[in-house]
Parts: C-alpha cells; structure tokens; sequence
C-alpha cells in the first residue's frame, strides 16, 4: 500500500464511510477507489484518471487536493502532453472557399478574353462590309439591267421580317427569364423556410442551472439529441438516464476517439466526465462550453433535459 493510499483510507475510516458510500459521493467505481487506496495505479484507466480521481476522492473528504499533491504527487503517474487544439469546423472548411474563390478568379480572365475576341472579330466585319458595300464607281440598280428592282423588294421585306422575328425572340427570351428568375426566387424561399423550420426544431441549448459540478441545459426546444464526444486525451465517460441507469459506458474510448451518440428517443441524458480538459462536447453539432472552467473542475456532469422547469 502507498503512503498516499494510506493516508486517504485513514482519512475515510475516521470520517467512518464505507467504499460503497465514497462510490455514491464521488461517482467513482469503487474497484478504482480501492486501486487508489492500494496504490495500484496501473489498474486505472490513464494518468489523467488518476489525478482525476484522487482530487475528487480528496474533496469528498474536505481535502485540500493541492496539499496531497503536493506532499504524494511523486508517487502518482505523469499525465502525458495534452493533444494540440483541432481545428473547428469553420477553420477545416475554410480552404475550401478559398479553392472556389481561386477558380472563379481563373474563369474572369478567360471570359474577358472571349468577349474580346468578339468584340474585335464583329469590329473586323464590319469594316469588311462597309469596303465592299461603297462601291462608288458603280452604276445603280436602276440602270443595271442585271438587277430587278423587285428583288430588292422582296430583300427589304425579308429584312423586316427578320427583324420582326428579332423581336419576337427577344420578348420570348426576356418571358423565360422572368419565369427562371421567379422560379429561382420560390425555390430560394422555400429553402429558406426549411433552413427556418429546422432551426425552431433544433433551437440552441439553455444553461438553467448550476450545482455541486452538475450543470443543467433546458433542450425542450430540440427534437433530436444528437451528442458527439471528442477526445484529445484519456478520460471516464458514461452516460445516464434520470434514474442514474448507465445507458453508455465508453470504458474502450481512448485519445483521438470520437463518439457519436442520438439519445432522440430520451428525454433526459446526464453525461458523466471524468477529464473535462480532454473531452469536447457537441449537441446538435453546437460545441458545449463547460458551465465551470475545466481548471477548478476537472469532473463534470452535464444534463440535458428536454422537460426542464
């Protein structure tokens, strides 16, 4: 047995509390609080636990969990580095928009070159057209006998047919664009007031209260409960109905894990955390942020509670 075992089981016998009383108080299961008074470290789940768990097991015992470090910590296993910080969603998705932005640039100058091209192609042909179509020294239609003046008749009604047809193409062309335009406009609101019934489905959760390191969030304005857990380091997890039945313990979860969970069909969830500085926490895909500061409280429970008063 450990000086630091030692000295924690006789603090406990004093205070006359049994394991399984330690066990209710600290939420900690009770081979791991024997592991402790034994100073079988090794039988814990990480370093992280186990400084976890004696500062919690110091605290039920009105403790001062920096004198026992300081006086025991040599005897404790050291917590490995924490994992840097991932990048949020907004950051990981933001290369993307620069690659669109990069290829509609590239796009700009090809379509200024085309436009150019036409411009200067159309100035070309009617310099050509104008060249021939003077021809001065030339007799005129009336006194060329290979010309009928019929035929230019019939050339300048053509030409207002065509223009007329012009028109008509025109008008037609401007119809479909105020029926595409429309259509985009209806389509467009019917997006937005399905982004708009999605949103009142799944409306951001509300911190009601506070206590004893138990956080309480009012998610009566959310249809689904979709809970994801992001590990960066070692930590106890379970989660738990209103009754305190576990529906989920991650005893195999380790660094680097992600668990996605939906609790949709329940009405209550507490999770239960060991090591709030290696877990982050979504609901609904919104990150939750720890009522109290992981520094003071490095054990949490966060409930969320779709009947909240």
């Amino acid at each position: 047995m450990s000086e630091l075992g030692q000295f924690l089981k006789t603090k406990r016998e004093e205070k006359e509390l049994s394991l399984e009383k330690m066990q209710e108080i600290t939420k900690i299961q009770k081979r791991y609080l024997s592991a402790i008074e034994n100073g079988k470290y090794e039988a814990l789940p990480g370093a992280f636990y186990t400084r976890a768990f004696v500062k919690s097991y110091a605290e039920a015992l009105a403790l001062d969990p920096d004198d026992i470090f300081e006086t025991y910590g040599g005897e404790l296993p050291q917590p490995k580095q924490q994992a840097t910080d991932l990048p949020s969603r907004a950051e990981r998705a933001r290369p993307n928009v620069q690659k669109k932005k990069e290829k509609k640039s590239n796009v700009f100058p090809a379509l200024m070159g085309i436009l150019f091209f036409i411009v200067v192609a159309a100035g070309v042909y009617l310099v050509v057209q104008g060249a021939g179509g003077g021809n001065p020294g030339g007799v005129s239609p009336e006194d060329d006998p290979s010309i009928e003046v019929d035929s230019n008749d019939n050339m300048g009604t053509s030409d207002e047919d065509k223009g007329n047809e012009e028109e008509q193409e025109e008008e037609q062309e401007e119809e479909q664009t105020e029926d595409g335009s429309e259509t985009k406009e209806d389509k467009n609101g019917s997006e937005e007031k399905e982004d708009e019934t999605e949103e009142a489905e799944n409306e951001e959760p509300e911190l009601l209260s506070t206590d004893n390191r138990r956080s309480t969030f009012d998610v009566s304005g959310s249809e689904d409960m979709m809970i994801e857990l992001e590990l960066s380091g070692d930590s106890y997890l379970d989660a738990q109905d209103k009754n305190g039945t576990i529906l989920e313990d991650f005893a195999g979860v380790s660094e680097g894990d992600i668990v996605e969970l939906d609790y949709s069909d329940e009405d209550y969830v507490k999770l239960n955390i060991g090591n709030t500085t290696a877990v982050t926490v979504r609901f609904n895909g919104q990150v939750i942020e720890y009522p109290i500061d992981p520094s003071e409280a490095v054990h949490q429970h966060l409930i969320f509670d779709k009947q909240a008063e």
